[in-house]
């Protein structure tokens, strides 16, 4: 049986076969579209631009910095609209999207996850994700695990 980081390392090599050399924004944007984020929603561009700044530094904290910094960006009256903003759209996603997609990136030891995960647990997931597309996705390792 496979382990949860390796279903989702395999289906990161997949996307890669399809989407080439995307910037690290494109890539955000196809984990978000594969779990079907509602784009409609500004919830949707929060998520993105809270997930590039995680990735870009892991250290910083997402309610007291991140999303202090979002809501700054986009002139929101406070960081927790942009809280809930982002929490309604996992909601939404997680209510009508993709069980399978949602299995790729947030099982655990092969289990489904029944429980709709937190901002911070989706945030530094996908941010996580992104990271290991690009490390693994380098000419070298793409053909050591034939992509």
């Amino acid at each position: 049986m496979l382990s949860t980081i390796d279903k989702t390392l395999s289906h990161v090599l997949r996307l890669s076969e399809h989407t080439g050399n995307c910037s690290v924004a494109g890539k955000v944007i196809v984990v978000m579209m594969e779990l079907r984020m509602p784009t409609k929603c500004n919830g949707f561009e929060f998520l993105k631009q809270s997930i590039l700044l995680q990735h870009k530094d892991p250290t910083r904290a997402l309610s007291g910095d991140i999303y202090q910094e979002i809501a700054l960006h986009y002139r929101q009256d406070s960081e927790d609209l942009v809280d809930q903003a982002i929490r309604e759209t996992i909601d939404r996603a997680w209510k009508t999207g993709s069980k399978k997609a949602r299995d790729w990136y947030f099982s655990y030891d092969g289990q489904s996850q029944a429980r709709k995960p937190s901002n911070s647990d989706v945030i530094s997931r996908i941010a996580y994700v992104v990271e290991l597309w690009q490390e693994c996705c380098t000419e070298e390792v793409c053909d050591e695990r034939e992509c």
